[in-house]
């Protein structure tokens, strides 16, 4: 403090009462005393007049108010050597203040030194307030600290830069603001709130009352700030009072705030206590563990062939994904074991931002766009959750939904009385959904959303993002009803504004983030999505392209023609056509024209499962839908793009936010267990095999063989990659046997090996072989009714290696048997009467024993003991996860367990 004392190089000698000309004004204190006042700065702190300085101090609850003399500048009335200067001088309380409020008090000054006063500005100064009751504090008045946030980073805010995260510097934060006075610690606030007329801050910790904390007003920028001494507000609920320019008053949430409480409790932001921006005032204890894995996704997907990697997206409804998850943490290591069962590479979360109503499953956010879903815990739980994925390579992928808000009277709308984040009049407004509209020309809207982008990424070391509702950011007349046709006969209303945000999103999330992928759901035909080579594409050669720069688009059209065809009668089937081409032969129409995810998402189950859209037979009864489901995923396994599979529809399970999926009784439902397997095979196969992957966006990856020549809807196509395996697809869509079907197997002689088969002419899904000789081309194979299978050219199998189990078990009875049931075939693809089995002697009693033979090729076996009594009945070892092994490249591998431990 002394070197802040040798810089103030001026002196103050107190006055007996303030000048006349210096007092505040009754106007000025009845805006005080409204919580209306413009700009307090005008008022409060350290004014000039003249030769005159005034320090007045507006204190909720204080009935004495005084200067502490730190700086030992304060001279007494009478200039006296011998009189030692003041420790501290009492303000005088401003009378005309409401009875309700005599918070304000001031006191003159002569001042004595330089001629340039500017010095004063940077003077913070304490002050001892006492309250009612006797309690004393010492604090820097929060008004004598003069602007907060630094100029350098507002002006880049308001032409839309994010370098310095926008977050970092609006909202709430505990922090120590050394930039005014080294050790000062306290809570800033800032909120932009340019047409306000004023803004007061409220919380928990000043009674919610408006007039006990006003904001100061940065002109240039519409921005209000204060910083509150001392005051430790973690945890405390928090909101601005806003005086609009039609003197209306309102509540508003922080657009920034990084957390809320719980919905349930309502929709209040509070000052974080997991603050990344922070980290001094940080109450959050997690350490991210995935360093090795941020290495792994920057090698695979930063550069240039990161579209020839296998790429499988699991969607997931967190709130509802399983019924006894109570918390980010609960979830992490059942979803960790179930992606790893079915074999998807990545997982995507329905928005995880925070969101009023749980009807709109997270797309109708108000104003949490920054801050962790509460409902399922802190910002360290959920970062536990992508750190436990990401240490068990698996991808993170969230909704971001950077086209509307939700009109809640609360939060971004009309934030200060008028239209602010969104645009003005109809513009402003998505019909159909009764969202807002982002205003995407405003550049501080464009900071505040591509600020959010990078705020997941950065903090929460997600790995991609799906924009939803990209149409509505491209088309001005998105939503009317009467507009949907003309958008996708090409005459929709082009939004420049949000196709330059959405262009600028993606180089800048491709430029700050290599590795972290950015996906569109944008639901019309809009030339062009993604950024890929013209080369390689149809219509992409017919002139120049200028793409908005996503690495991928979802495909709902795919989506629909696909289920139409599978939901229509059979009879119906042959006739199907979508612009004159088979209904499962249009894709390849248009499929290089963007780089695709094939999504079959929660649009698709909001009513019926994927099964339940499923044509009916009378006489295969459920058979029927089930069989179908299978093809269909094989069709979208087989085709070209990463397949995305909503939860729930690897069992045939319906959903509804409200409930979770009930997989305890999918359990028990050898159907749901089987399509569950099927899933799994074919994820197996689609992360195996290079062809059915790495030339997903290129030509020369597919090859048509039959597109329902003889329509009899039976489609067979190749799938090729360089230096690899080809694969062939074949399905048949309807209820015929073909008994003889042969496939053009091209140049490729030798043995074809049949590796996955909804079902075999004998009814078994067991492989089979067929040779095909030089010269020849072709194979003959059987197609049950709603049946597919892929064939690859037979390669050599490494030498198996054999897996010594060893089980101790004392509770089984004569006529019990003991089996071990896992993740492969060797032991039955998790069905129990397929498991290996394992023995025992009266010898050897308890111990059980069993050789089992795996492919060298798993990186890992998962299983489970199950017995099996003498009538049938079996009974899984009471454990909560599966065991596992994983390989490690010897022959042989032993493994001595405990039934149940």
């Amino acid at each position: 403090m002394k070197a802040v004392a040798e810089e103030m190089d001026f002196q103050l000698q107190l006055l007996d009462d303030v000048p006349e000309a210096c007092a505040v004004s009754y106007d000025d204190v009845q805006l005080l005393a409204d919580a209306t006042h413009p700009n307090p700065k005008h008022v409060l702190g350290v004014q000039v007049m003249g030769p005159f300085v005034v320090l007045r101090c507006w204190v909720s609850g204080a009935e004495a108010v005084s200067v502490i003399n730190e700086l030992e500048i304060f001279l007494p009335e009478c200039s006296d050597a011998k009189e030692d200067p003041p420790e501290k001088v009492p303000l005088l309380p401003v009378y005309h203040c409401p009875p309700e409020c005599p918070w304000l008090f001031e006191r003159a000054f002569l001042y004595t030194g330089k001629e340039d006063k500017s010095q004063l500005q940077h003077w913070n100064y304490d002050i001892s307030v006492q309250y009612s009751g006797g309690h004393t504090s010492v604090l820097t008045y929060p008004h004598s600290l003069g602007p907060l946030l630094p100029e350098s980073f507002l002006t880049g805010w308001a032409h839309g830069m994010t370098e310095t995260p926008p977050a970092s510097m609006f909202g709430a934060h505990h922090m120590e603001l050394h930039t005014h006075k080294p050790g000062l610690w306290g809570t800033r606030f800032a909120v932009w709130a340019p047409s306000a007329h004023s803004v007061s801050l409220v919380g928990d910790f000043n009674f919610w009352d408006s007039r006990a904390h006003p904001m100061f007003c940065r002109e240039k920028f519409g921005v209000w700030e204060i910083f509150l001494p001392k005051w430790d507000l973690r945890g405390q609920k928090y909101a601005y009072h806003i005086d609009t320019p039609l003197f209306k008053e309102i509540i508003k949430a922080d657009p920034y705030a990084l957390e809320f409480v719980d919905a349930a409790e309502g929709h209040d932001a509070k000052v974080p206590e997991y603050d990344d921006y922070s980290r001094s005032a940080w109450h959050g204890n997690y350490t991210w563990t995935d360093q090795e894995w941020l290495e792994k996704r920057f090698a695979k997907f930063g550069g240039e062939t990161w579209s020839s990697r296998p790429l499988s997206i699991y969607e997931v409804h967190l709130a509802s994904w399983a019924a006894d998850a109570k918390n980010y943490r609960d979830i992490a290591q059942p979803l960790v074991q179930h992606l790893k069962e079915l074999n998807f590479t990545a997982v995507e979360f329905l928005p995880v931002t925070q969101y009023p109503c749980d009807q709109s499953w997270g797309y109708q956010c108000a104003a949490g766009l920054y801050a962790v879903d509460r409902r399922l815990g802190t910002p360290d739980d959920f970062r536990f959750l992508v750190d436990t994925l990401h240490n068990n390579d698996i991808a993170v992928f969230m909704d971001f939904v950077g086209a509307h808000f939700a009109k809640d009277e609360w939060g971004l709308v009309e934030y200060c009385g008028v239209p602010q984040y969104e645009y003005e009049g109809n513009l402003g407004e998505i019909p159909g959904w009764g969202t807002a509209r982002y205003n995407y020309a405003k550049a501080e809207v464009q900071a505040y959303l591509l600020g959010a982008a990078h705020h997941w990424i950065d903090q929460f070391h997600i790995d991609g993002m799906r924009v939803d509702a990209v149409a509505a950011m491209i088309y001005k007349n998105f939503g009317k009803e009467e507009d949907g046709d003309a958008i996708m006969a090409g005459k929709g209303k082009i939004n420049e504004d949000g196709i330059s945000l959405l262009r600028r999103l993606c180089v800048e999330v491709r430029s700050r983030h290599p590795g972290v992928l950015l996906s569109a759901e944008e639901s019309t035909n809009f030339k062009w999505v993604t950024d890929r080579p013209a080369e390689n594409g149809t219509e992409r050669q017919r002139g120049d392209v200028r793409d908005l720069g996503f690495h991928l688009k979802w495909n709902m059209g795919f989506t629909y023609d696909a289920v139409s065809l599978f939901g229509a009668d059979f009879d119906q089937r042959p006739q199907l056509e979508t612009f004159g081409w088979k209904r499962l032969a249009w894709f390849l129409n248009y499929a290089f024209n963007e780089r695709w995810v094939l999504p079959f998402s929660h649009d698709n189950m909001r009513c019926k499962s994927l099964v339940d859209q499923m044509a009916e037979d009378e006489d295969m009864g459920d058979d029927c839908k089930y069989a179908q489901a299978r093809v269909l995923l094989l069709y979208t396994i087989g085709m070209l793009g990463r397949p995305l599979l909503f939860m729930g529809s690897e069992i045939g399970e319906p959903w509804c936010c409200a409930n979770s999926v009930d997989w305890e009784s999918a359990a028990l439902d050898p159907q749901k267990m089987q399509l569950k397997r099927w899933v799994a095979k074919l994820l197996k196969l689609y992360r195996d095999l290079p062809c059915l992957h790495r030339q997903d966006d290129r030509a020369d990856g597919f090859h048509w063989l039959d597109k329902d020549s003889g329509s009899q809807c039976v489609y067979c196509w190749k799938r090729m990659a360089r230096h690899e395996r080809e694969a062939i697809v074949v399905i048949n869509a309807s209820k015929d046997y073909v008994r003889e079907y042969y496939v053009n197997c091209g140049e490729q002689c030798g043995a074809w090996e049949c590796i996955a088969a909804t079902a075999m002419d004998d009814g078994s899904f067991t492989p089979r072989t067929e040779r095909v000789t030089l010269g020849k081309g072709r194979f003959c194979t059987a197609l049950p009714p709603l049946s597919g299978q892929i064939w690859v050219p037979n390669a050599p199998r490494p030498e198996p290696v054999v897996i010594n189990f060893q089980v101790r078990h004392e509770e089984t009875t004569h006529g019990d048997s003991l089996r071990v049931v896992g993740d492969c075939p060797e032991l039955g693809d998790w069905h129990p009467m397929e498991g290996a089995k394992l023995r025992t002697s009266s010898n050897a009693f308890p111990y059980w024993t069993a050789t089992v033979k795996v492919p060298r090729d798993l990186p890992f076996v998962e299983f489970k003991l199950v017995t099996v009594s003498s009538e049938g009945e079996t009974t899984w070892e009471p454990i909560y996860f599966n065991r596992s092994l994983h390989l490690s490249g010897e022959k042989e591998e032993w493994i001595c367990v405990e039934w149940g431990e």
